[in-house]
């Protein structure tokens, strides 16, 4: 006889607000046969915040369409810890504090959410009624016998993941105005007991908003409106289209630069792209009569035997300290002045740099540093600032599931590393999974706190890269083992990659970002 999982494991309450059934992630409302196994998640577990953050996009977009049937609310992105959205419809402007009454309201009442798993012709009409367009389209492409609706009240809709069994286990939130949108403010990490504060990120929203342009311009902002571009085979136009936009954007960066600066700086996150960045750049500085060279952070490590190591006794890479920045330093300033240095090349399987070649640069020569530290302004403290340009460059994904499905950058991001790793650097989908949690934590401390250093923001991202990667990515993940630790998260971007049609890569031109992980590309690595 199948049990619910609230069934099981009684009626927890906040912070607990999922499970790992049988080495799956399970929501309370999922039912199981016989479990082995239970392990609950907290708000402080990633999948235990993203079931948290679900349930409130729910509950957002159920309290505006309460306050007025036409409102409709769609979740765009993550802004820090927190979500931003916007209300489309006819609104005035104290419309986000009359959705946050509403929603506390709807807490206090501690309302029962339930889960229907209905056949696809079941769920598609239920979803009809409520005219949800951009589930509608997104579910004709979906091959599966059952379809997970949730409902509240009547008013229902399709969540790619499970959702907290009633609304009183909400405790802690915040609904703020923020032009022309909001922002759903989360836990805080390091205190789930109050409410996280926002660090304003004006670059980095900018961003976000070329990125709303660039999908406008391409006409696919949900997942089902690139699955029907595949099907009508339009996609072909798309990939051209997407790449020009690309094109473009790192022209105009390299005519920003063209005279001014000398030393371009270039960071981001894992698996965002930046080395093929520096690259077409690097083209791009070339057209305008200039002589890029491009020095990467990663050969200045210092020795293995010199590398600090982090809490874990692991030797630390991510480590600012783990780069020579002494010497790379001194090796800019010597070009600057137009002096021959001796560059160094490190050596991974050895753990030592070693002498790599000559190098000198005349007036129109132009140093492009790319690496985790590049925007640290430590690692270049010694260069005058009127000589850099900084970029960050990140994978900012373009479109969504659906309205209230976002997709996570840093997913897209994981995705790209399994598919590199796999087929290029000898590691499987379980040690890239393993190794991720980490990955990200470098970043957060590392990374993140200087991206807004940046002159000018670069999105990676092209809209339809998640249905060429997911050719890749589906046999790595599919590799792992039932039994592996890692299973849980392969599962998880299994059924996320569910959502998209494959295509295959021949369209994607050979200087594509995409090529850096998927391979055939016309640079050198």
């Amino acid at each position: 006889m199948r049990k619910r999982i609230l069934d099981i494991v009684g009626d927890v309450d906040y912070p607990y607000t999922c499970a790992i059934v049988n080495n799956q992630r399970m929501g309370f409302l999922d039912e199981v046969e016989e479990p082995s196994s239970v392990k609950l998640l907290s708000i402080k577990d990633r999948e235990g915040s993203r079931t948290y953050e679900r349930t409130l996009a729910f509950l957002v977009s159920y309290c505006a369409r309460r306050i007025n049937p036409s409102l409709k609310v769609s979740i765009k992105h993550s802004y820090g810890n927190a979500l931003y959205g916007e209300v489309e419809g006819n609104h005035n402007n104290d419309i986000i504090y009359k959705i946050k009454a509403e929603l506390k309201k709807l807490i206090k009442e501690d309302k029962q959410i339930n889960k229907f798993d209905l056949t696809k012709e079941e769920a598609m009409y239920r979803l009809e009624k409520e005219k949800r367009i951009d589930d509608l389209r997104l579910l004709r492409y979906i091959s599966r016998d059952t379809i997970p609706i949730y409902s509240i009240d009547g008013y229902a809709a399709y969540f790619a993941g499970p959702l907290l069994h009633r609304t009183g286990m909400i405790k802690v939130f915040d609904i703020v105005p923020y032009s022309p949108g909001f922002l759903i403010l989360l836990p805080d990490h390091n205190n789930i007991n109050q409410v996280s504060k926002i660090t304003e990120r004006k670059k980095l929203f900018e961003a976000f908003w070329e990125s709303k342009r660039w999908v406008e311009t391409l006409g696919i902002r949900y997942a089902g409106d690139l699955n029907e571009k595949i099907v009508k085979r339009g996609i072909s136009e798309l990939i051209k289209v997407q790449e020009a936009l690309h094109s473009k954007k790192i022209s105009n960066i390299a005519d920003m630069i063209k005279d001014r600066k000398r030393v371009v700086l270039i960071a981001g996150p894992s698996s965002s792209g930046k080395t093929t960045f520096a690259k077409r750049l690097a083209i791009q500085l070339r057209v305008n009569s200039l002589k890029p060279v491009i020095l990467s952070t990663d050969n200045y490590f210092v020795d293995r035997d010199k590398t600090p190591k982090n809490e874990n006794g692991e030797l630390d890479y991510d480590s600012f300290d783990a780069i020579n920045h002494k010497l790379l330093q001194e090796q800019i300033a010597s070009l600057l002045k137009g002096e021959e240095v001796e560059l160094v090349k490190y050596d991974f399987f050895k753990g030592k740099s070693r002498k790599w070649r000559k190098l000198r640069i005349d007036k129109n020569g132009i140093i492009i540093i790319e690496g985790l530290h590049a925007l640290n302004p430590k690692l270049t403290e010694s260069i005058n600032e009127e000589e850099k340009f900084r970029i960050y460059v990140s994978a900012l994904t373009q479109l969504n599931i659906d309205s209230i499905n976002r997709i996570p950058t840093r997913d897209t991001r994981l995705i790209r590393r399994i598919v590199r790793d796999s087929r290029f650097r000898g590691i499987t989908a379980s040690e890239t999974i393993k190794r991720w949690p980490t990955v990200t934590k470098g970043e957060e401390k590392y990374i993140f706190p200087f991206q807004e250093n940046a002159d000018v923001m670069f999105n990676s991202a092209v809209v339809y890269e998640l249905a060429v990667l997911k050719y890749y990515a589906e046999v790595a993940l599919r590799a792992i083992g039932y039994r592996e630790e890692e299973y849980v998260e392969a599962l998880r971007l299994l059924n996320f990659l569910s959502h998209f049609m494959s295509i295959m890569p021949y369209e994607i031109p050979p200087t594509s970002i995409i090529r850096e992980f998927i391979g055939n590309s016309s640079f050198r690595y």
